[in-house]
């Protein structure tokens, strides 16, 4: 059996089109562009009270974690980090939720561990991002070939073709 190939699982977050992207960044810094939501997929918890928020989040995206999760084992790789990047805290809610949020991934999360970033001025065309850390580390290693894979993933988001669109759950 041969070993599976170690990636960083990505998820971008989108906080203005409540949207996510998942993928993985080889470790030489090239991205692999996965899954895909629709826009507003993020939008439940918007006007709940915060723990129903944080519920909320944490449930929604460990289901994204969990498909990338099989999208890349199906590729023969598998998470050796798992990073979050979010264009910015979470719309319409109190400031602490993309703290607790992150924080809660980092502390229930530990192989592979999580890493929460959020970039201060969005998710900007061109160039490096900015990272501000919310909780977790990155080892120098990991963040170079985050650093390298980050710019060409946040650009294939305008490449529909390069996403498999998730599946949305339809009212019963």
């Amino acid at each position: 059996m041969t070993a599976k190939e170690p990636v960083l699982l990505t998820v971008l977050i989108e906080t203005a089109s409540l949207r996510w992207y998942v993928a993985g960044i080889r470790l030489a810094g090239e991205p692999l562009p996965l899954l895909r939501s629709e826009a507003g997929n993020l939008s439940p918890y918007q006007g709940l009270p915060l723990d129903e928020q944080v519920s909320f989040l944490r449930h929604r995206l460990s289901g994204v974690l969990q498909r990338g999760c099989d999208r890349l084992w199906g590729r023969e790789k598998k998470p050796c980090q798992i990073v979050f990047v979010a264009d910015g805290p979470f719309a319409q809610a109190a400031p602490e939720l993309t703290r607790r949020v992150a924080e809660h991934f980092v502390e229930w999360m530990t192989r592979p561990t999580v890493v929460f970033f959020t970039c201060p001025d969005g998710f900007a065309a061109g160039g490096k991002p900015v990272l501000q850390t919310e909780a977790g580390e990155l080892d120098a290693a990991l963040r170079q070939a985050l650093d390298a894979g980050l710019p060409p993933l946040l650009a294939a988001r305008a490449q529909p073709d390069a996403w498999e669109l998730a599946p949305t759950k339809t009212p019963a």
